[in-house]
């Protein structure tokens, strides 16, 4: 199966299928990450057709959403939600803030907007896409609680997130030599995924929540909402090891 996609405007897209948990592992198709920096190309869409992707979450800033307003909104192919996980432009930059602490803070400033999140996912049958700018941190923190929450380990969720640098360096780096003006921020360190800074946030969830689940409970999650996103990544039979 295919967790990674090769697109051209939709970067660092990927599945969230394939990561090993309790005895299986999580289900492919059913969960997409991604950043969406420009709109999409006729290909991404081919790409998302292909996906049955027909609902995005989009968890931008509400001001990036009014500067650069979504291909997907009002268009009847796709479900669009916006729900701001963080705003993140010169105007509400956190440059005095470790991406640590933008994380911690993203978590409990921006609670209630977890909760409207995690609720439309609890809603879905269908797969889905959420992202952000470069997908790599509001994505980023999401997508480590819906693995969190399907069993996955924090290995693996560190492993998830570290590569996010990796598909999104020439994004940036091409943004910032043809100085097109969507890059930004002063420090080139804010877009690294260092694994140390998703441990941080496992270790902070875990120690002020009692784990994803935990955290769930804590923005008003009811236990049937929680159950649903549980078994969103529904497990498969492990894979058989090749020989």
């Amino acid at each position: 199966m295919q967790r990674r996609y090769i697109t051209e405007n939709i970067i660092n897209f990927r599945d969230l299928g394939g990561y090993s948990c309790d005895g299986g592992v999580t289900a492919y198709g059913r969960a997409f990450r991604a950043g969406v920096g420009r709109n999409p190309s006729e290909k991404d869409l081919d790409v998302l057709r292909r996906c049955n992707i027909r609902t995005v979450i989009d968890l931008r800033g509400n001001e990036e959403a009014e500067d650069m307003p979504s291909y997907f909104k009002d268009n009847p192919e796709f479900e669009y939600h916006h729900i701001s996980l963080l705003e993140a432009n010169p105007a509400f930059a956190k440059s005095d803030m470790t991406m640590p602490e933008v994380y911690e803070l993203c978590l409990n400033e921006y609670k209630e907007n977890f909760a409207k999140v995690l609720r439309v996912i609890a809603s879905l049958d269908a797969p889905f896409m959420f992202h952000c700018f470069c997908g790599k941190d509001r994505t980023g923190m999401l997508a480590a609680l819906l693995l969190s929450a399907a069993g996955v380990e924090n290995c693996d969720i560190v492993a998830d997130y570290q590569v996010s640098y990796t598909y999104i360096k020439g994004f940036i780096e091409k943004e910032i030599r043809e100085n097109t003006g969507l890059i930004w921020e002063g420090s080139y360190d804010r877009f690294y995924s260092r694994a140390e800074h998703m441990e941080h946030i496992l270790g902070y969830i875990n120690r002020a929540f009692g784990g994803a689940k935990g955290y769930f409970r804590h923005i008003g999650l009811t236990e049937n909402e929680i159950e649903k996103i549980e078994k969103l990544l529904n497990h498969k039979p492990p894979v058989e090891p090749v020989v």
